[in-house]
């Protein structure tokens, strides 16, 4: 991708190493019997909010701690909708990815402060209208919250 099309690989510091080294554990690469070479990250995402442009677009990365150390999850604004990418929001929740409940609890309740619009989420579809959205989260919430 990074030769074909040119991509820059961007992620949170804190889940950037993981992927540098290959460690076949915290990238969950073990869980799926592959092989995962070392991956260099064009950009490491710092602090709790930086934001990207995008052609005319602003697209805000989250850090959402809980899943992994450097989780984020990403929203933009387009035609008056919030739309928020929110992968891993379920877990699974993983002492060898650095899991850390306490710390994904406070990350959902900034997603639910976002009041998105639409929920792309990584594994289970896409949820809209917003109150499917605060459905979702809360859910899991109500299931692994503190």
């Amino acid at each position: 991708m990074r030769r074909r099309f040119g991509v820059r690989l961007i992620m949170h510091e804190l889940d950037a190493p993981a992927v540098e080294v290959a460690d076949a554990k915290k990238t969950g690469a073990s869980w799926y019997g592959i092989a995962f070479a070392p991956l260099p990250i064009d950009v490491h995402l710092t602090g709790e909010e930086k934001v990207l442009r995008f052609g005319d677009h602003d697209v805000v990365c989250l850090h959402t701690p809980g899943h992994t150390p450097g989780s984020i999850s990403v929203y933009l604004n387009i035609d008056g909708k919030r739309v928020l990418f929110g992968q891993d929001i379920h877990g699974p929740f993983l002492k060898e990815f650095g899991a850390d409940m306490t710390e994904w609890s406070a990350s959902m309740q900034k997603l639910l402060a976002l009041k998105a619009d639409i929920l792309c989420e990584g594994h289970f579809g896409v949820y809209q209208p917003a109150h499917s959205v605060t459905d979702y989260i809360e859910r899991y919430l109500d299931e692994y919250g503190e």
